[in-house]
């Protein structure tokens, strides 16, 4: 694609209609949906932040957390007792089937709860094509 200059222009999303967000808050374990399927789209992850709340003591260790898909494992994300992690993804995290939920599966820890906001793009799995006049 060119611009009215004539440059080559990449991006590697688009934007604005084709992004979607997601938050969820999981609980002593409980799994949870943190975002329904689209039966039009795939949604790709792209980013993914949680905040680990623990009223217990772990004695450092980690909380883990597995983000699943149509039954798959996409990620499994350990978690600090407290605090927040931030994960981005250059290339997104596919999701596996169309119209299926992102879930979110913590281990069955009483007393850590973890509140999770994300940011998925829409994905038509289709080529794109670039209209240029050049």
């Amino acid at each position: 694609m060119k611009d009215n200059r004539g440059r080559e222009v990449t991006t590697l999303y688009e934007v604005r209609s084709a992004v979607v967000t997601a938050q969820a808050s999981l609980l002593s374990g409980s799994p949870v949906t943190l975002l329904t399927g689209d039966s039009d789209y795939f949604l790709d992850l792209v980013e993914i932040t949680f905040a680990c709340n623990s009223t217990v003591a772990l004695g450092g260790l980690l909380s883990g957390l597995d983000l699943r898909n149509d039954g798959s494992l996409i990620r499994r994300i350990d978690l600090p007792e407290s605090g927040m992690v931030q994960l981005k993804f250059p290339i997104p995290l596919m999701q596996q089937t169309k119209n299926t939920p992102w879930i979110l599966d913590m281990d069955d820890i009483t007393g850590v709860d973890v509140e999770v906001g994300a940011t998925f793009i829409k994905n038509t799995n289709k080529p794109v094509q670039i209209l240029d006049s050049s």
